[in-house]
């Protein structure tokens, strides 16, 4: 049994952990009934894959083994599960520092990439319902019409493109210059700091969450030897 300060560390672990599992299962819930109900509801881009479903599966299932193994680990003082809850969100900081450095130095193939998958996702619009629906929001959020422009949508030009919501708009060409594709990219940039913000807050607890871990780990391993040895 850790005594002092440890002690103090591995409730705090535990209850970190608790949360981290309970957002997780929270997610997979959500995840499960946006596929089951809804499965296209929030499906802007051509990948099913890439459902709005099918990532909060993945990030649910990933937060909930995490969560499982910092609680187990935690409460019961095993030496195996705090180690590999260390080993596991370690892993999980560099793919995500991995991901920001591919991301700055790919970024012109990713913005590429981003727009082939839209305009996949642009030719399905009149067969689902849930990419109808997204793509409506999409264009009067952002205030753009198409990827790159009108011409995306040929003939069959949304209302959603217009300027202002009536009857004949589009005919008239009122409608929205800009294509989404620059203005999604212009959002991400206006809002760089507060991505970076974010991110960097994260990193920290993760930092935090492994220093804490292997703390733990150390101090069981020891009394461990001090009981046996």
């Amino acid at each position: 049994m850790v005594e002092g300060g440890v002690a103090i560390v591995k409730y705090l672990l535990f209850v970190a952990n608790l949360i981290l599992w309970v957002i997780g299962l929270a997610l997979i819930i959500c995840g499960s009934v946006l596929h089951l109900k809804f499965a296209k509801l929030l499906d802007i881009l051509g990948d099913d894959r890439l459902s709005t479903p099918v990532l909060l599966l993945s990030l649910g299932a990933l937060c909930t083994l995490l969560g499982f193994l910092g609680c187990c680990g935690a409460i019961r003082e095993n030496y195996c599960l705090t180690v590999s809850f260390a080993v596991l969100l370690a892993l999980l900081l560099m793919l995500e520092t991995a991901a920001v450095i591919a991301g700055y130095a790919l970024h012109e193939t990713l913005l590429q990439s981003l727009t082939n998958q839209l305009t996949q996702g642009l030719s399905r619009y009149s067969s689902s319902t849930g990419v109808t629906k997204a793509w409506d929001e999409t264009q009067k959020a952002f205030s753009c019409c198409g990827v790159t422009n009108s011409t995306d949508w040929k003939e069959d030009i949304p209302i959603s493109c217009c300027e202002k919501m009536y009857s004949g708009c589009v005919e008239r060409e009122k409608i929205f210059v800009s294509g989404c594709i620059s203005k999604i990219e212009g959002w991400i940039v206006s809002n760089a700091a507060l991505v970076g913000g974010v991110s960097t807050v994260m990193s920290s607890l993760q930092i935090v969450g492994v220093c804490f871990a292997c703390c733990l780990s150390k101090s069981i391993l020891k009394d461990f030897h001090d009981f046996y040895y």
